[in-house]
């Protein structure tokens, strides 16, 4: 399968497809697989708070070639290390919150695509990485029980990323993630007087 149809196929579906043989994709499919992310952010925007940040092609088109390959690789295990390195190749970070919203619009499959990988070794190189992506993309992993391992003053720092991010934090119920101050006030704020309601045992949870 395509990156381009993967991708509508994952966003349509919710469903993974993936080749059965790992080969480099070529220029034509990755300019429509551009094409594709740029319609699908379009039409996402629509549910952002806010001013959504500016669509990053470039961020947008290596989150969809990481998902896809990490969801291919999971199901060739024989691939090994040398062949980790070179088809999920580390991107520079989650920097600037057209990067953060951008990487998202694939990356936060990223819980799906762990519960896939459930049958590996905690310690199995595909694994750790699919986990230290996650860590470097907190926008896209709440919930996951990792606590990101980068400053997230690209999501704290912007209006509509900081109440999706609260959104997301109260929906998984991630209490490590409170431990950022901005954050914290953020779900105070959200939660107002119903925090029993969507939050049940938050008060207990974090006593001042």
């Amino acid at each position: 399968m395509s990156l381009s149809s993967f991708i509508t196929t994952l966003v349509r579906d919710g469903q993974v497809t993936v080749a059965t043989v790992v080969h480099p994709f070529s220029q034509d499919d990755l300019t429509e697989a551009r094409t594709v992310l740029l319609n699908y952010y379009q039409h996402d925007i629509t549910d952002m708070p806010g001013q959504a940040p500016a669509f990053d092609g470039d961020t947008a088109l290596w989150a969809a070639g990481f998902i896809y390959r990490a969801a291919q690789l999971i199901r060739l295990r024989h691939i090994d290390n040398a062949g980790i390195d070179q088809w999920l190749p580390k991107h520079p970070g989650a920097n600037a919150p057209e990067a953060v919203y951008s990487a998202d619009l694939c990356l936060r499959y990223l819980p799906d695509l762990l519960g896939m990988a459930k049958d590996l070794a905690p310690a199995d190189p595909l694994v750790q990485r699919i986990t230290e992506t996650a860590a470097q993309w907190p926008f896209s992993s709440t919930g996951m029980n990792i606590f990101p391992d980068i400053p997230i003053t690209a999501i704290t720092g912007h209006p509509s990323l900081l109440l999706a991010y609260t959104d997301r934090v109260i929906a998984s119920k991630d209490t490590g993630r409170c431990s950022n101050p901005t954050v914290m006030t953020a779900v105070k704020a959200a939660l107002g007087n119903y925090a029993d309601l969507l939050w049940p045992g938050f008060h207990s949870s974090f006593r001042d």
